[in-house]
């Protein structure tokens, strides 16, 4: 393996994204076998003060907070805390007996929602959006989460489970097909209580704390904020990045320690901290470098294992997740054929709207990180041009 052959496909195609606009800036990391190969800064962290990107730059990683929602629902099933069959109504009262959106009008649920259900995104839970009650339900709802985001009342974890239960009606019968929602947000609420103890510190004392991230929270210290990278959003009019301002999706600033932790969206976190995660997840559970030992093999076997029906997949309609099935919160490589690919079978991850993306190959222990803020930036063919190089390299 040719560590400059490495950096030099790896810079030239995010040096590329940049000068054609794609992205201000990047950091990638490269590593196999929970080595280093490649820890490298890209570009700016700010384009409008000229802040140029740093390997510690701050990134809002929304969706790929789910894999730590996962994994931390992997150790707590393992601890026997909780069991995946385990209806959400043992633990979020307003969701039983549910009521689903069927032809116009609104059935009974012929089954309730289980764990398992909100970790492959079969609930039928939603997120905000139109065209449906539910859907439209869900939209009202966080257009109040909005407003009372800065006052003395904002809406916190248990809040958005029992108001989602209480109030959105599903789109389908549980289990029917995939959907991508906010389930994992319900999921969050369940641990919550499951635990007894808030999402974050939850989270703390399972993954962060062992495995030496410091850096990655819900919100983010006055001394930390400058390394926040800025967001950009795609303008088609201008033909240019333009910057996106905070918040989203039920979310602060980051400036204070939100009332909502989102276990769907809400994470920040840095390339050395969300390297450390993603290693563990190559290591099978096991952290090499602190000694950690997260969950057992058959528990990490079950996390990385694809959960789909043939009738679920068909729902998974994603040009990105072509070849790909879904289970646990994150995507899983079946067919690498199919979506034109040299990354091995088997490879898994996730990515966030806000454009970082991560994929961890199991066969070869390869794991690649790429942190970029720039709104659906995880589907450009940045992605694509490095997943090919890195994994042509390293093979």
């Amino acid at each position: 393996m040719n560590q400059e052959e490495l950096s030099r496909r790896v810079s030239t195609i995010v040096e590329r994204g940049i000068a054609q606009g794609q992205i201000a800036g990047a950091c990638v990391g490269v590593y196999q076998n929970q080595e280093e190969l490649l820890c490298e800064a890209y570009g700016l962290a700010d384009r409008e003060s000229g802040r140029a990107m740093q390997t510690d730059a701050l990134f809002r990683i929304f969706s790929m907070t789910k894999p730590v929602t996962a994994v931390a629902t992997m150790m707590l099933w393992e601890q026997g805390v909780l069991e995946l069959r385990d209806p959400v109504h043992w633990y979020i009262p307003s969701f039983r007996d549910k009521l689903v959106e069927q032809d116009g009008a609104l059935v009974p649920a012929q089954e309730e929602i289980t764990i398992q259900h909100l970790l492959n995104m079969t609930s039928g839970i939603p997120y905000p959006g139109w065209g449906s009650e539910s859907l439209q339900q869900m939209s009202r709802f966080y257009d109040e989460i909005s407003r009372r985001l800065d006052t003395d009342h904002p809406v916190d974890t248990q809040e958005f489970a029992a108001r989602v239960g209480a109030e959105v009606p599903l789109l389908f019968q549980p289990g029917e097909k995939w959907y991508y929602g906010a389930s994992a947000d319900i999921l969050g609420a369940v641990l919550e209580r499951a635990a007894d103890k808030p999402l974050d510190e939850l989270y703390r004392e399972l993954i962060f704390a062992p495995l030496g991230m410091t850096e990655t929270d819900f919100w983010i210290p006055a001394e930390n904020r400058s390394r926040l990278a800025q967001l950009y959003l795609w303008n088609d009019e201008k033909q240019a990045l333009a910057v996106e301002p905070d918040p989203h999706m039920g979310m602060t600033d980051y400036r204070k320690k939100p009332a909502f932790f989102s276990g769907g969206a809400g994470l920040v976190s840095t390339l050395h901290d969300y390297a450390q995660f993603a290693n563990m997840l190559a290591g099978k559970g096991v952290h090499k470098a602190s000694g950690a030992h997260l969950m057992g093999e058959h528990t990490w076997r079950y996390l990385t294992t694809p959960q789909m029906t043939a009738a679920q997949k068909a729902n998974i309609d994603w040009p990105q997740l072509t070849g790909y099935s879904y289970g646990n919160l994150m995507r899983v490589l079946e067919n690498p054929i199919a979506c034109r690919s040299n990354v091995p079978a088997g490879e898994f991850g996730w990515d966030g709207w806000t454009g970082p993306y991560f994929c961890v190959s199991p066969s070869d222990g390869t794991v690649l990180i790429y942190l970029i803020q720039a709104c659906n930036g995880s589907n450009s063919d940045i992605v694509r041009r490095l997943r090919t190089a890195v994994f042509g390299v390293l093979s």
